[in-house]
């Protein structure tokens, strides 16, 4: 059952400057056990307590586009050294401890300076946590693959699309299709992705039923109808051998892997039996689909039937922040440099569009720990990475392709156009 959020009293812990506030109330959290690979409640004297005061930074710089290497400048084998002449080395020798004991006479005969004061003790700061060492954090989730494309996120051009839609056309804000730069065909391998059951489960779906529904049925009746008059295509060479071109114009299913990292937070905080936490499929591709395309395909001598007899099965899918940019947009988790955690009040309070909780937490039980680097946890949502987009003028939404595996149909389709 849900938790619901309650307002706590402030208690003004700032010493000096009073600029700094924390909730008197503790509030339970999850964070992930990784030996078992699970949501661990911490309540109580383990949980965590608001803080307001402190926000996640921005400050940091955009990574600078990295440039070719240049090729090493190889030079031939050094020239043998001249050996010194030894007169010449003596007296070059004796100069140096000449000049060694006149420097320390010299620091013999200073009188000791007078005493300084002792400085102040400089005030305590909370050691900051920016949203581009998340990719950091993930790595400490067992993340690498979410890591590497929110990096390239990070590290890319100015390019998003101002709606849903623009993003299925791959348009992006000046209205102009994505530029090949934006596109991403080396990092999602589909192997790596059917070692997670819950995707293993819909692509199977997918190659062992939904091929075969009516709804697929419609949609290879309307792709090859535009080739009826010439008798023949071939895909692959009609797209020039492009996955990109081949999903536009030849993709006629797909199955839906549903798994947010706001589902996976939801599921923790209704304590569904055997919640999963994020893992790394979770981070790179959230809820995603796997395509089926035709590549292979005969029409009959009269042109009123085709047989679809090859295909291609390969993930698609837009790797973006788009969304609410106000208390609705998607929560992410709280996260610093030793990983994320997930919040039920700030999670219930998202989904009730109730922004006041919208803090860090200091994770612990002690106030002291808010100066401890990786215990304070920033609330990071889909609109945080937007505001950084806009701050720094980069940031590059993408499209993901993975690599494809090529199937001929035991069962193959033919599609009647009369």
């Amino acid at each position: 059952m849900l938790q619901t959020a309650r307002m706590c009293p402030y208690a003004d812990n700032s010493r000096s400057r009073g600029y700094m506030k924390l909730y008197n109330e503790k509030l339970p959290y999850y964070r992930i056990n990784k030996l078992l690979w699970k949501w661990k409640l911490c309540d109580g004297d383990d949980g965590c307590m608001p803080v307001d005061g402190i926000t996640l930074s921005m400050e940091q710089s955009p990574p600078v586009p990295r440039q070719r290497n240049q090729p090493e400048m190889r030079s031939g084998a050094p020239a043998r050294a001249e050996r010194p002449d030894p007169l010449v080395k003596m007296v070059d020798d004796i100069e140096k401890i000449a000049g060694a004991f006149s420097r320390f006479k010299t620091w013999l005969d200073t009188p000791d300076p007078p005493k300084q004061p002792k400085p102040k003790e400089r005030e305590r700061a909370v050691p900051p946590f920016d949203i581009q060492q998340i990719p950091d954090a993930m790595r400490k989730e067992h993340m690498p693959v979410s890591a590497k494309l929110m990096e390239r996120w990070f590290a890319g051009e100015l390019n998003y699309s101002n709606t849903s839609e623009d993003q299925k056309n791959e348009i992006n804000q000046n209205g102009e299709l994505y530029p090949e730069s934006m596109i991403d065909r080396t990092t999602i391998k589909l192997d790596w992705v059917l070692k997670h059951a819950r995707a293993k489960e819909q692509y199977d779906n997918l190659v062992n039923t939904a091929i075969y529904s009516s709804r697929a049925y419609g949609a290879l009746r309307d792709i090859l109808s535009r080739y009826r008059g010439r008798g023949e295509v071939s895909p692959w060479t009609t797209s020039g051998f492009d996955i990109r071109k081949l999903h536009k114009d030849f993709q006629f299913q797909r199955a839906a892997v549903e798994s947010s990292f706001e589902q996976k937070a939801l599921q923790a905080i209704q304590r569904v039996a055997h919640a999963s936490v994020p893992d790394d499929l979770t981070g790179a591709l959230g809820a995603f689909n796997i395509y089926a395309a035709v590549t292979g395909v005969s029409f009959d001598l009269r042109n009123k039937s085709a047989t679809v007899t090859h295909i291609v099965v390969y993930v698609r899918d837009g790797y973006s922040f788009e969304g609410q940019s106000d208390s609705r947009s998607q929560y992410l988790g709280h996260w610093s440099k030793n990983g994320v955690i997930i919040v039920p009040s700030y999670e219930v309070a998202n989904l009730a569009e109730t922004p006041w909780v919208d803090f860090p937490v200091v994770a612990g039980s002690t106030v002291a720990n808010l100066y401890d680097p990786g215990m304070v946890y920033y609330p990071v949502r889909n609109r945080s990475f937007r505001e950084w987009q806009a701050r720094h003028q980069r940031g590059g939404d993408f499209i993901i392709f993975s690599d494809w595996k090529s199937m001929r149909l035991e069962k193959p389709i033919t599609v009647y156009f009369e």
